[in-house]
């Protein structure tokens, strides 16, 4: 192959005495970078080279990201900001059959690039001087030019001799450095300070053109226009750096079958999308599962706002769960069209039934789920995955507040709504510790999510990390189903976000199996139980945050029950609670309040039947126990008229 570079005199090429010479090892080559950057006082015979930024970035970002997928064996590559070849010369080392083409802005890293390619020997890389700008003037190119790129094997050239003109005879355009990101170029007018240099600027129309199968993207200024450039182009790879906060559904490319693996640091966020979002069945985005039983009233209301921001990379599931009101009649009849909403009937199963089979029919690499009665911020879900894409965190949660309408029917022209925040505005009033772009987030362990009420609604998670924990809702229940995700979710979540200023909103109404006061409370034993036996199966560290929420939930619940049921209830909570300090030992309840849960007599209750069954080992295997009150069907056989 030839190697293309803008022409240059011997006078603008400089004296080579200028340049120094680092030696680089990266993905496996060692090569030589000459470039004009100082040594900044690097002991190079101690592997000073190691600290330069460059090869800094080479480790934290190009080296992993390339390891760990599968390139070609060919193909073609486009180093935009190249520099000095920091990354393109061991590339093109590592990947002899690949066609490297470096754009370089600034006027001294091009001329280092050039003179680093001849010193290399290598034939598979070419530069040249420039950068893509969003005013540079419209190029002039064949229809086909794409497919002439696509075809380099086959003509031997790349890139095509009309997009070699085009770059080669780019007009001049202003562009500044960036001051503190190491003089870096970009468009003049999107720069404050820096000192303007004159540099051929490129159409960001040729990136399509080039239909390159990697980039390496370090464009300031651009990055739009060239994510834009980027959606007509088949790459498949793309990696660099972003400098500013880039909609990740901007590099979603037009054809769906392009399975584009991204990985972009930005900051201290990175967008990353990988081979295993590209898989057949499967599509980077969210999916929000609507378990809908007899919600005609509010069903409208909730399915309008879940769509009413237009974010292709979001649909909604709604499961009819055997209604009888026609609520899934009118879903069809009103959203039948449309695009980002599919309707799923099946038979009467319950709540946890219902969100467990839209979640089998999910394709999306994130997954929610909302009641039926409940509604939305508008931009609650898109800023959730928004920075679920930049972070990678397995749960991203946004507010929620209660709200009551008076009137049965939602959406009354003149039905007063009381509102009020939840119980957690003291715990988040010191505000964000992050923002990524407009979005504010702060950061908490996901163990906090065991001290609160079940609010799985207002959370996304990554579908893989369901899958990995064999997290799911327990069907056996019908009611309180989401007790058992929540605490599973808490356990295994680690570091998750909880961005301001958008809102879930949960309507309270009289129906609301919360506030029945029945049987139903006492699923909540079983659901307990089963925790106590992953914690078991699993070795977790620490089980006293889910003894803690055990507590909680005997509370809350205690206080709602029916006069009638408390003294059941009492017999349960202590037969649980046997059952723990027998399984795991009597340290466990020794480490907490029992007074605290306001069930009358529950501490001295409790020491008594631990006293009675002094002789009984320890043995994890009392976990398995079972008491008939634990049971709501049992509990309600025993209510029954005889």
């Amino acid at each position: 192959m030839k190697l293309w570079t803008t022409p240059l005199s011997e006078q603008a090429l400089g004296p080579r005495a200028d340049l120094h010479c680092t030696p680089v090892r990266g993905f496996g080559q060692a090569v030589e970078i000459l470039h004009g950057e100082a040594d900044l006082g690097l002991d190079l015979d101690l592997g000073g080279e190691e600290l330069r930024p460059q090869v800094q970035e080479l480790r934290r970002i190009y080296e992993p990201f390339l390891a760990s997928r599968v390139l070609p064996q060919s193909g073609t590559c486009l180093d935009i900001g190249a520099g000095a070849g920091w990354f393109a010369l061991p590339f093109a080392a590592a990947f002899p059959r690949w066609r490297v083409l470096c754009l370089e802005a600034d006027m001294a890293r091009y001329q280092a690039l050039v003179a680093t390619i001849a010193r290399s020997g290598l034939d598979n890389i070419s530069c040249f001087h420039g950068g893509f700008h969003p005013a540079a003037s419209p190029v002039d190119l064949p229809e086909n030019i794409s497919n002439q790129s696509l075809n380099w094997k086959e003509t031997g050239i790349f890139p095509p001799k009309a997009l070699q003109r085009a770059l080669a005879q780019a007009a001049p355009t202003q562009f500044s450095s960036l001051p503190g990101l190491e003089g870096r170029l970009a468009p003049a007018q999107v720069t404050l300070g820096g000192q303007e240099q004159s540099s051929p600027g490129f159409d960001p129309a040729l990136l399509t053109a080039l239909a390159p199968d990697l980039v390496k993207l370090e464009a300031p200024g651009v990055e739009q226009e060239l994510a834009t450039a980027l959606a007509g182009a088949p790459t498949g790879f793309v990696t660099g750096r972003l400098f500013s906060h880039l909609p990740s559904a901007a590099l979603r490319p037009e054809d769906p079958a392009c399975a584009r693996q991204i990985y972009l640091p930005y900051g201290d966020h990175a967008l990353r999308r990988d081979y295993e979002d590209g898989l057949e069945g499967r599509r980077a985005g969210l999916d929000v599962v609507v378990a809908l039983y007899n919600g005609r009233d509010f069903i409208a209301e909730c399915l309008d706002t879940l769509l009413a921001e237009e974010t292709p990379d979001i649909r909604v599931l709604v499961v009819d769960d055997g209604s009888s009101d026609g609520s899934g009649d009118l879903v069809a009849e009103r959203y039948g069209a449309h695009p980002r909403l599919t309707l799923l009937r099946k038979p009467n199963g319950g709540c946890a039934s219902a969100r467990n089979y839209g979640r089998a029919h999910s394709t999306a690499s994130h997954i929610t789920f909302v009641d039926a009665d409940d509604r939305v911020d508008p931009a609650l879900f898109s800023q959730l995955l928004e920075l679920a894409n930049y972070s990678g965190f397995n749960i991203v949660e946004g507010e929620f507040l209660l709200f009551e309408s008076s009137a049965g029917d939602a959406g009354d022209a003149g039905d007063p709504e009381m509102r009020q925040p939840s119980y957690e505005a003291a715990r988040f009033a010191s505000g964000p510790s992050h923002r990524l772009g407009e979005i504010p987030y702060c950061l908490r362990p996901s163990l906090e999510m065991m001290k609160g009420q079940p609010t799985i609604w207002r959370r996304i998670y990554r579908r893989d990390f369901l899958d990995h924990w064999d997290i799911s809702f327990p069907e056996h229940v019908r009611a309180f189903d989401d007790q058992i995700f929540q605490l599973l979710c808490a356990q295994h979540g680690g570091e998750m976000a909880h961005v301001f200023g958008v809102s879930y909103h949960y309507r309270q109404h009289s129906a609301q199996d919360i506030k029945q006061g029945d049987s139903r409370h006492f699923y909540s034993f079983n659901m307990y139980r089963e925790v106590f036996l992953r914690a078991e199966r699993e070795a977790w560290p620490d089980i006293l945050p889910v003894v803690e929420s055990l507590l909680n939930t005997m509370s809350w619940s205690y206080a709602g029950l029916h006069q009638d049921l408390k003294e059941t209830y009492q017999q349960a909570a202590v037969a649980f609670l046997v059952m723990l300090a027998k399984g795991f030992g009597p340290w466990l309840l020794e480490a907490v309040s029992l007074e605290r849960v306001g069930i009358e007599g529950l501490e001295f209750l409790v020491a008594q039947q631990l006293q009675g069954c002094a002789r009984l080992p320890v043995d994890h295997g009392m976990l398995h126990l079972e008491d008939w009150r634990w049971q709501p069907e049992f509990i309600e056989m025993q209510r029954a008229p005889h």
